[in-house]
C-alpha cells in the first residue's frame, strides 16, 4: 500500500476498520508496538469524538438560535477546544462546521428531509512508531452530525398566577423568562421541515382555571344540569314558577311554551342579568385527574355520550361552570317585624350579595318579609338566633340554598366580579388554546394578573387538556405519534391552598365548591394513592389533600406522553410544595417508553436562577439528535 492510499484509509469517519487495516498492512512491526500505537490512536480518537459531539450539539442549539456563519464557527471551536484533555493539541486539529440537508427514513418507513450541523475534526497524529513504518505522521478523521427539526412539539405553559406572584415583581420575571423560552423553541422549530413544528399553550391558574365564556354553550359543558354535583348549593324546591316543573335524578326541567327545558346555573346567571366569567369547578375523582370527557352530543373518538338517563357516574363527566352561592346575611338582618330577623350568630360569610328575606310575588306569603320554607308539608320561619350549633348550621345551609333570592333580587356590575358575586374566586385570564402564532402566545402571557389562592392541580390538569387531541380542547396529536412531543412546565411559588372559614361552609368557595360537601377526600385511598408518595400518609388538611390530588393528575399525565417540568419559583425551605413537584416532574411514556431517559425534570430556584431554569428546560425541549 502507498502512503497515501493509507493516509486515504485513515481520514474514513466510518468507524475502526481503516486504522485496523493500515496497522496490519505492515508485518514487520512487532505485536507491542503495534498495540500501543493502535490504543493511542484509539485514545485520541475516542477523546476527539466525544468533545466534538458536545460541540455539535451545542452549536445546533445556537444556530436554532439565530447563530450562523463565522460566529457559530468561532462558538463551536471555542467549545470544541475547551473539551479537549491536554494530551491533545488543538493546534494539530482542523475543524469546519457546515449546514448540511439530509434524506433520512421517518419512523413510517417514508423519506424525510431534515437540516443537520455536522462537524468535521481532521487530527494530525504523529506516530510513535514512524521509524517502523518509515513516515512521520498521518491524518484521523471524526464527524459529528446532529438533527434538527426532526419532530413536532406541544408545550403547555402551567402558570401561577396568584396573588403572592403579585409581590417581589414575581410574575413579571416569570413573564420575561417564558417568553424567552417560547423564543428559544419557536427558533429551534423553524429549522424543521414539519408543518407547525412547534405549539404553545398557556394555563395560568389561582383557586380556579379560567377556560373561556366562548365555551358556555358546548356539549362537554354541563348546559342541563345533569351533573350530580350540580345542584350542592341550590334547592330547586325553592325556585317559583307558575309554570310546571319537574325534578328528577338528572336535574329540574321547567315546562315553557309546552316545551320541557333543562335548567342549570347558566339559567340563574341569566336571571340575574350576569355573565358568566368562564371559571369551571373541579370535576369529581377521578375525573379530576384524567383527562376522559363525554358529550351530551354527538360524540366524537374517545368521548362517550351521556343524557338525563346516563348513571350518575358517567354525567359526572361533564363540566360544571362555577357558580358561588350569595351565603347568609350578617347577623340581626331586619326587613320589618320579628318574623324576618336572620341572625346568623356572628359568623363571618365572605361573599353575600343577596338578602335572604326577599321572595317573589304572586306565590304565598304575600308579603315578602315572611319567610317560608316550602316543602308541601310544614313551612319554617328562620329565626337562626339559636346557640344550639348544629340547629344554627342547619338553618344557614338551607338558607343559602334558597334561590328565590335570585330571582326577586336586582343585581349590578358589583356582583358580577370576582371578589362577590356568583364568579367569586374567578381572578385569572383564560386558557390559551394550543396555537403556532409566537406573537399570540406571548401577548397571552403578558396579559396575566396575580390574584387569588392556590390551586395547582387545577392548572395541572388543564395543562394535559390543552395537549389532548379530545375535547375540551382538540389542538393536540394523538399521545401515540412519536413524531410529536408533549411537554408541560408547571411554575409556581408556592403551596396548595383551600381558605377555611369558620361558618357551617368550612371554607370559602372555590374549585372544590365547599369543604363541606368533601369533594376532596375522593379518591384518597391507599389503592388510589399507590403510585404516588402519598401512601400512608396522614392527609389531615387540605393542603396534603390537593397535594396527592396533583401527583395523581401528573401520573396520569406522564402516562399519556405528557413530559413534566416543574419549578419551584422561590419557594421557602420545608414548604411541602417542593416534595410534591419533584414526584410530579418526569418523562412522558409513550408505547411503554420513557420519551426522555435523561434530563433535568425538577428545578428549585430563586428569582435569580429562574431564567437559566428556564434555558435548562428550552435546551431539553429543542429536540437535537446526534446522527453521526
Amino acid at each position: 500500500m502507498s502512503f497515501n492510499g493509507f493516509r486515504r484509509f485513515l481520514r474514513d469517519t466510518a468507524g475502526n476498520y481503516a486504522i485496523i487495516f493500515a496497522l496490519a498492512a505492515f508485518p514487520i512491526m512487532g505485536t507491542v508496538s503495534l498495540a500501543v500505537e493502535y490504543s493511542s490512536i484509539q485514545r485520541q480518537r475516542g477523546a476527539v469524538q466525544q468533545a466534538l459531539d458536545a460541540a455539535a450539539l451545542a452549536a445546533a442549539k445556537e444556530f436554532s438560535s439565530g447563530v450562523t456563519g463565522s460566529t457559530l464557527d468561532a462558538y463551536a471551536r471555542d467549545y470544541f477546544e475547551a473539551l479537549l484533555p491536554d494530551y491533545i493539541d488543538p493546534d494539530k486539529i482542523d475543524l469546519s462546521v457546515n449546514l448540511v440537508d439530509e434524506t433520512v427514513t421517518d419512523s413510517g418507513g417514508e423519506p424525510a428531509d431534515i437540516k443537520t450541523v455536522r462537524l468535521n475534526a481532521m487530527i494530525d497524529y504523529k506516530s510513535s512508531i514512524a521509524g517502523v513504518v518509515g513516515f512521520k505522521d498521518f491524518d484521523i478523521g471524526v464527524m459529528s452530525q446532529v438533527a434538527l427539526g426532526n419532530i413536532t412539539v406541544e408545550v403547555a405553559l402551567v402558570m401561577d398566577n396568584s396573588g403572592s406572584m403579585g409581590s417581589n415583581s414575581k410574575l413579571t420575571l416569570a413573564k420575561s423568562t417564558a417568553k424567552q423560552l417560547v423564543d428559544t423553541i419557536f427558533a429551534a422549530g423553524s429549522n424543521s421541515n414539519k408543518s407547525n413544528p412547534v405549539s404553545f399553550s398557556l394555563v395560568p391558574f389561582a383557586a380556579m382555571v379560567n377556560i373561556g365564556t366562548s365555551n358556555a354553550g358546548e356539549e362537554w359543558m354541563d348546559t342541563n344540569g345533569w351533573s350530580p354535583m350540580h345542584w350542592e348549593n341550590l334547592n330547586w324546591k325553592t325556585y317559583i314558577s307558575s309554570n310546571t316543573t319537574q325534578q328528577n335524578n338528572a336535574g329540574f326541567r321547567e315546562k315553557i311554551n309546552n316545551q320541557w327545558q333543562w335548567l342549570s346555573r347558566f339559567t340563574f346567571y341569566d336571571m340575574m342579568g350576569i355573565d358568566w366569567t368562564g371559571c369551571v369547578e373541579m370535576r369529581p375523582w377521578p375525573y379530576n385527574t384524567n383527562d376522559v370527557s363525554v358529550t351530551s352530543g354527538t360524540p366524537s373518538s374517545g368521548v362517550t355520550q351521556v343524557s338525563s338517563s346516563s348513571k350518575d357516574s358517567d354525567r359526572a363527566a361533564l363540566y360544571v361552570p362555577i357558580f358561588a352561592p350569595d351565603e347568609p346575611d350578617s347577623s340581626y338582618t331586619y326587613q320589618s317585624g320579628s318574623r324576618t330577623r336572620t341572625s346568623n350568630d356572628w359568623y363571618s360569610y365572605s361573599n353575600n350579595y343577596a338578602y335572604d328575606w326577599k321572595r317573589p310575588k304572586p306565590s304565598n306569603p304575600s308579603q315578602t318579609e315572611q319567610l317560608y320554607y316550602d316543602d308541601g308539608f310544614q313551612s319554617y320561619n328562620f329565626q337562626d338566633f339559636n346557640y344550639s350549633a348544629g340547629v344554627i348550621q342547619s338553618k344557614q345551609n338551607v338558607r343559602q340554598d334558597w334561590i328565590w333570592r335570585y330571582q326577586a333580587d336586582s343585581f349590578g356590575s358589583s356582583d358580577s366580579g370576582s371578589s362577590k358575586g356568583p364568579n367569586y374566586g374567578c381572578t385569572t385570564k383564560a386558557v390559551t388554546a394550543l396555537t403556532a402564532s409566537k406573537t399570540s402566545i406571548k401577548n397571552s402571557i403578558d396579559g396575566m394578573v396575580a390574584n387569588g389562592n392556590t390551586n395547582i392541580q387545577s392548572g395541572v390538569a388543564w395543562g394535559w387538556r390543552t395537549l389532548s387531541p379530545q375535547v375540551p380542547f382538540t389542538g393536540g396529536r394523538e399521545s401515540s405519534d412519536e413524531t410529536n412531543r408533549k411537554y408541560m412546565i408547571v411554575l409556581t411559588d408556592g403551596n396548595n391552598t383551600y381558605s377555611t372559614s369558620s361558618t357551617p361552609n368550612e371554607t370559602t368557595y372555590a374549585a372544590w365548591g365547599y369543604g363541606k360537601h368533601n369533594r376532596i377526600e375522593e379518591g384518597l385511598t391507599a389503592s388510589d394513592l399507590a403510585s404516588t408518595p402519598y401512601v400512608g400518609v396522614n392527609l389531615n388538611t387540605f393542603e396534603k389533600k390537593m397535594n396527592a390530588h396533583t401527583v395523581q393528575t401528573c401520573n396520569n399525565a406522564k402516562a399519556d406522553g405528557v413530559t413534566v417540568f416543574t419549578i419551584a419559583f422561590d419557594v421557602s425551605n420545608g414548604s411541602s410544595v417542593k416534595s410534591m413537584l419533584e414526584a410530579c416532574a418526569g418523562s412522558g411514556i409513550v408505547k411503554n417508553k420513557l420519551v426522555m431517559s435523561s434530563g433535568t425534570f425538577y428545578f428549585d430556584v430563586s428569582t435569580s436562577g429562574l431564567q437559566q431554569a428556564m434555558a435548562d428546560i428550552a435546551s431539553q425541549i429543542s429536540e437535537l439528535r446526534i446522527m453521526r
